[in-house]
């Protein structure tokens, strides 16, 4: 095909797509359409569409097919598996946001492309709450089909297991419903691989909670406390009831205007999470478990008060504005001082700063337990996770940061959890390794053959590797 040909066609997409179209020859207006929220990932597609209708989508999957380019698909642009490239076509579907919420079936129907934040604002306008994440700017789908992980889990379970049905553009064009009556081994797939390599979600149901209100927060404890706080840690939350979802951290904030001033250049040990009690249950649970600790030993800080859930953004207080940077996550064995000896290490050891920002050891079981065969995610029957996340500032940093992060792996070697990976918190090149050993053999098989059944020319092949042997 001649590059006459290609851009006589690609005029002809765009006329077909109710969203923009744009080539790298677009220049400023490609590349802004092309940036995610992590800007430590570069993607360069041959085409890009970014999709306002689920006809775009399909336009834009037939487009690539039919000249021999692979689909990546992009929402937010948190993280990436596998960069968009001169064989790509990238679909951004910021554009599929609409937002609608059920309160008597206690769900929100949500376009491809939606953030939590106004699924988030509409549910608690009705007394309910999403299984959103840390992060309530994150995209919906990509978060909930990689298992979503957040501060309501022990007590509601995950966001995939929240998932009630999916609106999918295939491979070959066609949009297909799939849920656990309808399509379910589509859906089966889908839910447990952030939707990799299967086709692209346009619309999603996911059900959502009774909750409004939590008791949740920050203690803030000086560096030289961590031992100790640690210990009293490992003893509070193993006897914590599901209400209470929480995390040990260890964060050197940097000294960055979009830090609170408080907080600019400073390391703390930090007791963070959230309390959430049935609706209408005793108000004072959520204090009563805050106030051992005060009365142990007054933190530095206390940010621990009831909330409306709509404010959950303020529980792990993640950065909004875009940022380059890199994340890596395992379940443990067991969290103990080895443990807590290599978080010190990644966020304050070494000879100049750690590119580490912060290293946090979340607490999973109760409902995070619960099995549902109808979905593939099997990371679930660990007690606790280890996550890294790092800022690249420049390529020393982007070293620094690999080695650090490999590191600490290895020295934790003998505490790492033989269990399936949890692949929301590992992107890139770790990502495809991590996705190995994220399922068991049989379900590596069965997901085989449904990638071989819905896209058997490997079109989306930016996600996690499933084409293969199997």
């Amino acid at each position: 095909m001649t590059i006459h040909s290609f851009v006589r066609d690609v005029e002809h997409l765009a006329a077909s797509c109710r969203g923009v179209v744009r080539l790298p020859t677009d220049g400023t207006e490609y590349l802004e359409a092309c940036s995610g929220w992590n800007v430590a990932w570069t993607q360069r597609p041959a085409v890009l569409v970014g999709a306002t209708s689920e006809g775009d989508v399909v336009h834009a999957v037939r487009y690539a097919a039919d000249h021999d380019l692979t689909v990546a698909v992009q929402n937010t642009g948190h993280s990436v598996t596998v960069p968009a490239d001169e064989r790509t076509l990238l679909i951004v579907t910021g554009g599929l946001d609409q937002v609608s919420v059920d309160p008597q079936t206690q769900t929100a129907t949500v376009g491809g492309g939606t953030t939590w934040n106004p699924v988030l604002a509409d549910a608690q306008r009705q007394g309910l709450a999403p299984l959103l994440g840390s992060a309530p700017h994150v995209g919906t789908v990509g978060y909930s089909l990689g298992g979503g992980f957040g501060w309501l889990a022990r007590k509601h379970g995950l966001a995939v297991d929240a998932v009630r049905s999916m609106r999918v553009v295939l491979a070959d064009g066609r949009i297909v419903t799939t849920s656990p009556a309808e399509e379910p081994e589509l859906f089966w797939a889908m839910c447990g691989t952030a939707g990799s390599g299967l086709g692209v979600v346009v619309e999603m149901t996911t059900a959502l909670v009774p909750v409004e209100e939590v008791y949740a927060g920050n203690l803030f404890y000086p560096l030289d406390a961590a031992g100790e706080v640690f210990d009293r840690y490992l003893d509070w939350s193993g006897q914590a009831p599901a209400e209470l979802t929480s995390a040990f951290n260890i964060t050197a904030f940097p000294a960055l205007d979009i830090v609170p001033p408080p907080l600019q250049g400073q390391t703390f040990v930090i007791v963070r999470g959230c309390w959430a009690g049935a609706p209408g249950s005793d108000a004072d649970a959520g204090p009563r478990q805050l106030d051992t600790w005060r009365a142990w030993k007054p933190p530095l800080m206390d940010t621990w008060t009831s909330i409306p859930f709509a404010r959950a953004a303020e529980i792990s207080m993640d950065p909004v504005d875009p940022l380059p940077a890199a994340s890596s996550g395992r379940w443990l064995s067991r969290l103990d001082r080895i443990v807590l000896d290599a978080m010190v290490e990644a966020v304050c050891g070494g000879e100049g700063p750690s590119p580490i920002l912060f290293a946090e050891a979340r607490h999973a079981g109760g409902a995070i337990r619960r099995d549902n065969p109808e979905v593939s995610f099997g990371a679930r029957d660990g007690d606790r996770m280890l996550e890294l996340v790092g800022l690249i500032t420049d390529p020393v940093a982007d070293t620094d940061l690999e080695h650090r992060i490999a590191t600490i792996w290895r020295r934790l070697k003998e505490l790492l959890a033989p269990l399936p990976g949890y692949l929301n918190f590992v992107e890139g090149h770790e990502r495809v390794q991590a996705s190995r050993h994220a399922f068991d053999a049989d379900t590596l098989d069965r997901l085989r053959a449904a990638k071989r059944r819905f896209d058997p020319h490997d079109l989306f092949r930016h996600g996690i590797p499933l084409a293969g042997p199997g």
